[in-house]
This record gives C-alpha cells, sequence and structure tokens, in this order.
C-alpha cells in the first residue's frame, strides 16, 4: 500500500468554480515538480508569451525560480502565488513591478489542462481585490500582446479597461495593450 504525501501551503485566497476547489497559496518548493511539468507539457504555448518557458529545463529551474520569487517577496518588489486546482500546482499569479499604495501589473499562466474554466478570470479578480484592500493600491495593469485575444479577455471579463496600445512593449518586439482595473474605493483621478 502507498501512502500519499500531505502538503502543508499557506493559502492568501480560496474559491471554488464548479467541481474546482481553487487556492492562491504561497509558493514552496514542493511545487517545483509539478509546475515544472506543467510547464514542459505546455512549453510552446506559454513560451509563445513567456519566453522564460524555455529556460525551465528541469524541476531544479523550477525550485530555483521559487527560491527567488520567495526573496523577492520578502522584499517586498512582487508578490507570486501558485494556482492549486483541488491541491494540484497548476499555474502561477504575480502582481509585479509594484509601487507601494500607487500600482502593481498582474501577470499569469496556467496549464492548459485547466484553462477553459474561468480559473484564471477569477484568480486575476481576487488578486486585484486583495491588491485594493490590502496593499492599497490605486490601479493594477495586465499588459498583454495585441495578438494574445485569450488575455485579452481575461481582462475584459475581470472589468479592465483598455488603456491604449504601445508599439513594442512586449519583448521589445510585439505591440502590447495595456488593461487598467482601478481601486474602486480610490476614484479620483488625482491619484493617479
Amino acid at each position: 500500500m502507498t501512502q500519499e504525501k500531505t502538503h502543508y501551503y499557506f493559502s492568501l485566497i480560496q474559491f471554488n468554480i464548479d467541481d474546482f476547489k481553487i487556492s492562491l497559496a504561497m509558493p514552496q518548493a514542493w511545487q517545483a515538480v509539478d509546475l515544472y511539468h506543467a510547464i514542459a507539457d505546455d512549453r510552446a504555448s506559454i513560451g509563445k508569451w513567456l519566453p522564460w518557458a524555455y529556460q525551465m529545463k528541469s524541476p531544479l529551474d523550477e525550485a530555483a525560480f521559487i527560491k527567488k520569487i520567495q526573496e523577492d517577496m520578502i522584499n517586498q518588489r512582487m508578490i507570486v502565488l501558485t494556482i492549486l486546482v483541488n491541491g494540484q500546482p497548476a499555474g502561477m499569479i504575480d502582481l509585479h513591478n509594484l509601487v507601494k499604495n500607487k500600482k502593481g501589473e498582474i501577470g499569469y499562466w496556467l496549464s492548459s489542462k485547466f484553462q477553459g474554466n474561468g480559473i484564471v478570470t477569477r484568480s486575476v479578480t481576487e488578486l486585484c481585490q486583495y491588491a485594493f484592500h490590502e496593499l492599497n493600491l490605486q490601479y493594477v495593469d495586465l499588459i498583454a500582446a495585441v495578438q494574445n485575444g485569450s488575455s485579452s479577455r481575461v481582462a475584459e471579463h475581470a472589468d479592465f479597461k483598455l488603456m491604449g496600445v504601445r508599439p513594442k512593449l512586449i519583448h521589445g518586439s510585439d505591440d502590447g495593450q495595456i488593461f487598467r482595473k482601478i481601486n474602486p474605493t480610490r476614484t479620483s483621478q488625482s491619484d493617479l
């Protein structure tokens, strides 16, 4: 009889979508193997928008990344959370380029096994609520390549507004759409 290992984690945000129990949890070393395999399985689709996917060559690379982001979080440069679906590491979501009491940018990726269920949209919405209520941010930006229709739809479904398009904003080559969600409790335009 095999004994299944129990993993413990600190979950910042939890919610359910249909039969999926979603937790946005602090990244931990035990998640590295599952996250690496999710990246490896979807490397071409993730790498199209997030070139770092090609740099992840093994679970050790993912573990090193988790260690680095833990340090960045301690230094308040970013917040990175693992998206757990029914306890399984399935992707990540983050707030980066944080400016205290002002702004942040949101980024994410999710295993193709779980895409199309509203998990990313709800995760983005929940993380924005955290950013507004706990971090007192004035706004959160979501930047997506013009050709990335999936991320554009996530932004629209999460009530972000298109602010404009900048040439060569993504990796110095792709035009980027800048979507913004404004903290509803801080609606003064002078704050922005």
